[in-house]
């Protein structure tokens, strides 16, 4: 089962139950494994707790210990219902994903996203069917026939990249599309296509790459980052050491998790490009971090030039 199908199976328990004990919730888990895997697998208490902190910081939903150490939903019904539909919905598309094409195709780096024109892209992915997009703010990329190699979903936008008849490989903003539609026309990908190559050059057409190592300030990297999401495709590792100074000043974000005894080594190796470097930048600073290179590489582009690169269509 995924994070995010966990999360669901215990939003939906403690809605069915209206509040119930850790150990209940484990005899119910158990029964519900079983035949799996995972069947003689309880929830451990450490593993449970980060799973109730995911489900706030990622998903606004509060869940809290009552009376008779009982967990039960805080949020009222009218706001966790669209919620717990939309987080099913996601889970719905993960588990499609993973037996598909758009495994290697689709990159999601967080899963608060509108649904609007990318099913049709997905689905074009799938068939390996071109599609038109219809662009009313960009008269040179009014219309366009593409053959859809990967979507990405990078901070709250999501972005196409894909061979288009008429300039070649882009990389596409999808806020920016009016429509979509997929056409009878058939694409095979090219001889030397790898997901991998690809994705390096939706975040810029340069040769070049930057080593970026970073030091963040919180615990909460173990069970998130590294088994869950990456905070960029480009991450080449994690590692997590105790971290205590004197003093650790500085103020917290109050959304996230900050532990002052550990800090999570993050080494990442991406193209030096105003897109790639900004995409990360903006992840980062929602955190207290360090950069441990000896030049700050976000310091290459100014602050225009990572808004233009993120803005506007790229040929590549």
């Amino acid at each position: 089962m995924t994070p995010l199908g966990k999360y669901i199976w215990l939003i939906q328990l403690l809605q069915e139950t209206g509040g119930i004990t850790y150990e209940e919730i484990n005899q119910r888990w158990l029964k519900a494994r079983r035949y799996t895997e995972d069947e003689n697998m309880p929830i451990l208490k450490r593993t449970f707790h980060n799973h109730i902190k995911a489900i706030r910081e990622e998903y606004g939903i509060q869940i809290e210990c009552g009376p008779g150490y009982k967990y039960y939903i805080a949020n009222e019904n009218k706001d966790i219902l669209p919620k717990v539909e939309r987080l099913s919905t996601l889970n719905m598309l993960h588990e499609t994903m993973l037996n598909s094409k758009l495994q290697n195709s689709l990159y999601i780096e967080d899963y608060n996203f509108s649904f609007d024109n990318i099913t049709t892209i997905m689905e074009a992915i799938n068939t390996n069917h071109k599609v038109r997009i219809e662009n009313r703010l960009y008269d040179q990329y009014k219309v366009l026939n593409v053959a859809p190699y990967q979507l990405h979903y990078l901070l709250s936008q999501w972005f196409l990249l894909g061979e288009t008849d008429e300039f070649g490989l882009m990389r596409i903003p999808v806020p920016l599309v009016v429509d979509v539609y997929k056409t009878d026309a058939l694409f095979k990908y090219p001889a030397k296509y790898t997901d991998e190559n690809y994705r390096k050059l939706l975040y810029g057409n340069s040769s070049e790459t930057i080593r970026l190592d970073v030091k963040i300030m919180t615990s909460l990297f173990e069970n998130y980052l590294k088994h869950f999401i990456p905070m960029s495709p480009f991450q080449q590792k994690v590692e997590y050491k105790s971290w205590v100074t004197e003093g650790n000043a500085g103020t917290f974000p109050s959304h996230y998790y900050i532990d002052d005894n550990y800090a999570a080594l993050l080494s990442f190796k991406l193209p030096k490009t105003p897109f790639a470097l900004g995409i990360l930048k903006d992840k980062l600073d929602c955190f207290i971090y360090q950069i441990l290179n000896d030049v700050n590489p976000f310091s290459l582009f100014t602050e225009e030039q990572y808004e233009e690169a993120m803005s506007k269509p790229f040929i590549l």
